[in-house]
């Protein structure tokens, strides 16, 4: 089986360092490509690098499995939506020093690194980021394409969803909902639900406007 990772900006470098620095991550696959349909095909960092629509003439769905390499939640969204419309499958990439519970549940296209917590009962949507040393606690639920940045902590039985982005360090208290498209700014300390398409921050946080994100 072969991967591809779908972006070569910052999150498509971090991502192939992570692959690369862990044998058993790197022993996986038999190579590594990029897709970028903003630069002409050529390498990446040592890996052959093409543009989706060459991608797909040249790969066939059985032999290759993708990773979405970006970070707004939006992008990934459009990205996915392209992937699976096309009938790629999506893997999982979990670095060797998180920490997933068996009873977790981790759904296609998502990444957990380095020193990551997911407890017990959580369920990690498809195409999700979870960037390292945070900590998802049990019964927590992550909706698709949401990307949750370092040092994040989202307590118990709390639902986050589809396309949300959770700032850096972000504190998400348990048994509240943050609805889809919701930003939650770095730092923020989250004592109650936010609802769809808000950004909401500071401690304690409160909505303050509506969510920029582009929606694709």
């Amino acid at each position: 089986m072969k991967l591809a990772i779908y972006g070569t900006g910052s999150s498509g470098l971090e991502m192939l360092e992570l692959i690369m620095c862990s044998e058993e991550l790197r022993s996986q696959w038999e190579e590594l490509v990029f897709i970028d349909d903003t630069k002409a095909p050529g390498l990446f960092h040592g890996c052959r690098m093409l543009p989706f629509d060459e991608f797909s003439s040249e790969f066939q769905v059985d032999e290759i499995e993708v990773i979405i390499a970006v970070g707004e939640p939006s992008a990934r969204e459009s990205l996915y939506n392209r992937v699976t419309g096309g009938g790629y499958r999506l893997g999982i990439i979990v670095h060797p020093t998180a920490v997933v519970s068996p009873t977790a549940v981790l759904k296609p296209g998502a990444v957990i690194k380095d020193s990551v917590s997911v407890s017990s009962g959580a369920v990690i949507g498809e195409n999700v980021y979870v960037n390292g040393i945070s900590l998802i606690g049990h019964g927590v639920v992550i909706g698709p394409h949401s990307q949750i940045s370092s040092h994040a902590v989202i307590a118990g039985n709390t639902t986050v969803g589809t396309g949300v982005y959770v700032g850096i360090s972000a504190c998400l208290r348990d048994h509240i909902e943050i609805g889809d498209y919701a930003v939650i700014a770095m730092g923020a300390v989250v004592m109650k639900s936010v609802r769809s398409h808000r950004t909401a921050m500071g401690n304690p946080a409160r909505e303050i406007a509506e969510s920029t994100q582009v929606f694709k």
